[in-house]
């Protein structure tokens, strides 16, 4: 998943950066949730949820629960903006947001991937 993202910035740094697989997107989504993130955690470089946020894909209808309790907010799009988003290549706010905006905004701050 890694190189799908530096793919995607190697060619936005020569102009347009091409589309990525929409199933490799969704599966990246759920990389940095049950991979990613518990890693960060575990190495201290960030702190373990203290409230769910939930993600949408809206070209796949597959979601994910990031997080303890019920969601406070979810951000919906398609696969490849989340993941990019989650990566920091993408700012959230080009996406669909519904409940607690700024305390799901406060968790995509966080250093959910290396």
């Amino acid at each position: 998943m890694e190189t799908l993202v530096h793919r995607w910035d190697a060619e936005l740094a020569l102009g347009t950066p091409g589309p990525l697989d929409t199933e490799l997107a969704g599966d990246g989504v759920a990389e940095v949730f049950d991979t990613l993130a518990p890693r960060q955690i575990v190495r201290g470089r960030a702190a373990a949820p203290t409230y769910a946020l939930r993600l949408y894909a809206t070209d796949t209808g597959v979601s994910w629960t990031y997080g303890p309790g019920a969601p406070v907010a979810t951000l919906a799009a398609p696969a490849e903006r989340l993941l990019l988003t989650l990566w920091g290549r993408l700012p959230a706010n080009g996406c669909a947001w519904e409940g607690d905006r700024e305390a799901g905004m406060r968790m995509l701050g966080t250093a959910l991937v290396p």
